[in-house]
């Protein structure tokens, strides 16, 4: 990460916390980067990014060596990035039964953390809280999540508040909301998410703004809602400084709204070279 001072240290910038923060979260996506590639990101985004997250489902399960995967994973914790793998690869491990396996060989392959979800299946009664355990027991970072890849109904607040507070109990670290629901939420105008909020702590969700052409759309909305230090995940790498621009609202995608503070007030005079 970037140590040394800016390059124009002299203009102030917007409050925004810094690593390693508990606010601001900003969870990116590594698809099928290279080593090199992976240390180039680093070079200029390792100091935005707090987790990344490898959806390379196929490619982490069977395609990637454990060797390589190592690799990369240790870049990324040099640089002070923990990584975790997508929830699908868990899912796959859910259905085949072999749950216990899978979390003892994310934390060999050097991966931080772990995603616990149910998007595409249904656990067993029960079967979330001890898919969590076995990832403590292996000393990983629990991310669960709430929602499904296709709804077929909106997200309930007050079961999502239950489940969500029922993970953190079990030791989650984050809950993470689903973008597919998020996007519902949106859509109908409903007011679950700001319910969430209130039910769980901002400082324990994290919410999906990607992937899909409406990211953008979906992070100006959830940052309009509840402010530039939400937490927010699924963000293509390449677009990690794109977040970063409009946490600070210095991106088209969030109207320049710096600059709305300054509306209607007199500029400061350029002073005569």
């Amino acid at each position: 990460m970037r140590k040394h001072l800016p390059a124009f240290d002299f203009l102030a910038r917007p409050s925004r916390s810094v690593k390693p923060r508990k606010r601001g979260l900003t969870v990116t996506s590594d698809k099928a980067k290279s080593l090199a590639d992976t240390a180039s990101l680093i070079e200029t985004a390792g100091d935005i990014v707090d987790h990344m997250k490898i959806p390379d489902h196929v490619g982490v399960m069977w395609r990637y060596s454990a060797a390589l995967l190592k690799k990369k994973n240790a870049l990324y914790a040099k640089a002070g990035i923990d990584t975790l793998p997508g929830g699908i690869p868990f899912e796959v491990a859910a259905v085949q039964g072999k749950v216990p396996q899978f979390m003892a060989r994310v934390a060999e392959l050097g991966f931080k953390g772990v995603e616990v979800s149910e998007d595409s299946i249904d656990l067993e009664p029960g079967g979330r809280v001890y898919a969590i355990r076995h990832a403590l027991a292996n000393g990983l970072t629990v991310f669960t999540e709430l929602g499904k890849k296709f709804p077929d109904k909106p997200l309930n607040a007050e079961e999502a508040i239950e489940m969500a507070n029922r993970d953190l109990e079990a030791g989650t670290h984050l809950v993470v909301v689903e973008k597919s629901d998020v996007a519902l939420v949106i859509k109908q105008g409903s007011d679950t998410l700001h319910r969430l909020m209130r039910g769980v702590g901002s400082e324990n969700l994290i919410i999906e703004c990607g992937p899909g052409a409406d990211r953008f759309d979906i992070a100006k909305w959830l940052i309009r809602e509840f402010g530039p230090d939400v937490n927010l995940e699924n963000i293509d790498a390449e677009d990690a400084y794109i977040i970063e621009a409009m946490r600070h609202g210095m991106h088209r995608a969030v109207d320049y709204n710096y600059f709305h503070a300054w509306r209607g007030k007199r500029v400061p005079r350029i002073p005569s070279p």
